[in-house]
C-alpha cells in the first residue's frame, strides 16, 4: 500500500457526468422526500445491467432504466406490489417516490459527502449510498458518536484504552470478530506512531474509495500519459489509485501544472469526472483500446492503464 499525500484543489465542485448505461450501480436508502424524513424504510437499488428495485416504504417495485448525462431515465412503468398502505402519510410517500421516478430525473451526487439526491423541478430524495459490511472494509471511518471513540487493546468493553479517536478519523482495518454485547475490529492508526487496537464495530463504517482517494491514500500510485491541453505536449502525470468492488476506482491525477484532475470510474470504465463551475457542460469521453482507457476532456488527454482501474496490477 502506497501512500502520495495531496490536497483536493479549491473551488472544485462534483458534477455527474456519465456515460449512457448504468455506471453508479448501487443501493441507497431513501432519507427524506421533498424535505419530509422518510416513513419506513424506502430504498432504491440500481443494477448494472439496468434493472431498478426499490421499496417506498410500503410497496417493493420494479423497473429499468438507464443514464443520460447526470440523468436518471426510466424505461415505462414500476411493476408493484399491491399492499395497502396504512395512513396518509405513507400513501402519501409512495405517490412522492413513484412520482419523481417517471421519465427523466437528475441524478446528483458528491462523491467525498457521499450525498446523493435524485431531483425533478421542487421534487427531491436524498439518498444515502448503503455502505458494505465493515466485516469486509480494508479502511473504515469513525461515525454514528458524538465524542471520541475508545480505542481498546483487546475486544471488550472491560479492557484498557489505549487510545481515543475522533468522528471521521480514517483507520486501517485488520480485521473484525463477532462478540457478545458488541461486534469489534482490529484497527491500526495510518500515522507513523504504529498505535493499534480494537474498536466497537458499531462505531466504525467501510470507507469508500472516494474517501480514502482524499486523503491520498491509495491502492496503487505510478505515471501515465497526460496532456493539459490541447496545445501541450504529452507528459507523464504522478497518479495515485484507491479501488473499491466491482471494478469501481478514484484516480487523482497530478498534472504537470500543479493542480489535479480526479476521475471516477465504474465497472473498468470512465464514468465521470469532477470538474469546477466554469467547466460546467462539457463532457468527458472514455474508450477502452487495447488495454487502455483514454480519457478526453477539455483538451485534456489522459491514458489509464485499464489494469490499473481492475486492480490487476503486480
Amino acid at each position: 500500500m502506497n501512500r502520495i499525500p495531496h490536497l483536493v484543489a479549491a473551488g472544485m465542485t462534483a458534477f455527474l457526468l456519465l456515460q449512457g448505461s448504468l455506471a453508479s450501480a448501487g443501493d441507497w436508502s431513501i432519507l427524506s422526500v421533498n424535505g419530509a424524513e422518510a416513513i419506513g424504510e424506502p430504498r432504491i437499488s440500481l443494477e448494472a445491467d439496468g434493472a431498478i428495485l426499490g421499496n417506498t416504504g410500503c410497496n417493493n417495485f420494479r423497473g429499468t432504466g438507464r443514464f443520460e448525462n447526470a440523468a436518471l431515465v426510466v424505461s415505462g412503468p414500476f411493476a408493484m406490489t399491491k399492499m395497502a398502505c396504512p395512513g396518509d402519510g405513507l400513501a402519501e410517500q409512495e405517490d412522492a417516490i413513484l412520482r419523481l421516478l417517471e421519465g427523466t430525473t437528475s441524478f446528483v451526487h458528491d462523491p467525498f459527502s457521499g450525498a446523493f439526491a435524485l431531483v425533478r423541478g421542487e421534487e427531491r430524495l436524498e439518498l444515502a449510498e448503503e455502505a458494505p459490511s465493515v466485516f469486509d472494509a480494508g479502511f473504515v471511518n469513525v461515525h454514528g458518536l458524538s465524542g471520541p471513540l475508545n480505542i481498546r487493546n483487546a475486544p471488550g468493553t472491560d479492557a484498557p484504552v489505549v487510545a481515543r479517536v475522533l468522528p471521521g478519523t480514517l483507520l486501517r482495518n485488520d480485521g473484525c470478530q463477532t462478540g457478545q454485547g458488541h461486534d469489534w475490529c482490529n484497527v491500526a492508526f495510518l500515522d507513523a506512531s504504529g498505535t493499534a487496537g480494537w474498536a466497537a464495530a458499531e462505531f466504525l463504517q467501510a470507507a469508500p474509495a472516494a474517501v480514502r482517494a482524499k486523503q491520498g491514500l491509495f491502492d496503487n500510485i505510478g505515471a501515465l500519459s497526460c496532456r493539459s491541453s490541447a496545445q501541450a505536449d504529452t507528459a507523464l502525470c504522478d497518479y495515485g489509485i484507491a479501488r473499491d468492488g466491482n471494478h469501481s476506482a478514484v484516480l487523482v491525477v497530478y498534472k504537470t501544472d500543479g493542480s489535479e484532475r480526479v476521475v471516477h470510474f465504474a465497472e473498468g470504465e470512465l464514468a465521470y469526472v469532477e470538474i469546477s463551475e466554469v467547466e460546467a457542460g462539457n463532457t468527458p469521453h472514455g474508450a477502452v483500446s487495447a488495454g487502455t482507457i483514454s480519457v478526453t476532456f477539455v483538451g485534456e488527454y489522459y491514458e489509464v492503464p485499464q489494469n490499473v482501474v481492475l486492480g490487476q496490477v503486480e
